[in-house]
């Protein structure tokens, strides 16, 4: 077995690499003048087992196109099993058609990757684990939780006075499971859609969290807008302070900005997005304990 780092995750891919003492192949990439992607696979693939490693964000369309391209080529090379490691999957939102017409971005892409020759995919906390798992059906899928590795970063640095609080009934069940481990009390807010203006927003009711250290844990932030509007409502039961966890970091640091600004003392996101402006929580071990067990 070999791994090959996409150009989006290459630091993630060398960590994988050494924690499992699995030799890389090669990649020669450069970008063109208008645009489009050199890639030339160095190495030999030829009855290999390949772990293909390449987050989908920035740039979503080039980045899938990319790993499609590599999956494509090492088949063609010869390459035995290909497994390809998605930290963060584009489109997974897109997975359902609201209106007439509108284009089911998530089980297209999910075809387009099976379709160039992945065996397996594995990604991390999904948007909808169900539907992930009902799209290409030739397609063995694997949606690994990051729970575990954030359990593990806060448990030597709590105090009684810590409280856990998910966004929104959809983070229910991590948010429990988050206080259990860590003997902590949690709430989840109650969020709803104006029937109005159809903007998002949160009911004000009496949550415990006076005096509290609070670590509100989101799977995902793009525009900021809802939780920023949720930090607001936090922020007038008087905490002590707010810590503001996330998965997938998309948004702008323009975002990160105005939390601080509010007062947020710390922001923390996982590295399925590498960044350098945030603290992260490394997800390689986690995978490469998953791979280990499953693959190896």
């Amino acid at each position: 077995m070999k791994i090959l780092a996409g150009p989006n995750s290459e630091k993630i891919a060398q960590k994988i690499a050494e924690q499992l003492n699995l030799n890389q192949l090669g990649l020669s990439y450069k970008l063109f003048s208008d645009g489009e992607s050199y890639l030339q696979i160095e190495g030999n693939p030829d009855k290999e087992d390949i772990i293909i490693v390449q987050t989908t964000f920035p740039n979503q369309e080039k980045s899938l196109l990319e790993l499609l391209l590599l999956s494509k080529t090492l088949k063609e090379l010869g390459a035995d099993k290909i497994i390809a490691i998605i930290p963060y999957l584009c489109y997974a939102r897109a997975d359902r058609k609201r209106v007439d017409g509108e284009v089911v971005s998530h089980s297209i892409t999910m075809d387009l990757l099976s379709t160039a020759g992945i065996d397996s995919l594995v990604t991390v906390n999904v948007h909808n684990s169900e539907v992930f798992h009902n799209t290409a059906k030739d397609l063995e899928k694997y949606n690994l939780s990051i729970l575990p590795a954030i359990i593990d970063y806060f448990k030597d640095k709590i105090t009684e006075d810590w409280v856990i609080v998910g966004p929104d009934k959809g983070s229910k069940e991590d948010i429990a499971l988050f206080a259990k481990e860590l003997s902590l009390p949690s709430f989840v807010l109650e969020k709803y859609r104006d029937p109005i203006d159809h903007d998002v927003r949160f009911k004000d009711t009496e949550y415990e969290c006076q005096s509290k250290s609070i670590i509100l844990l989101d799977d995902v932030i793009t525009s900021g807008g809802t939780a920023l509007k949720a930090i607001k409502l936090l922020l007038e039961k008087n905490p002590s302070n707010i810590q503001f966890v996330v998965v997938h970091a998309l948004a702008e640091n323009k975002v990160f900005n105005e939390m601080r600004e509010m007062g947020v003392k710390d922001i923390i996101s996982v590295n399925t997005i590498p960044r350098d402006d945030i603290e992260q929580i490394d997800i390689s071990l986690l995978i490469s304990k998953f791979i280990e067990e499953k693959f190896l």
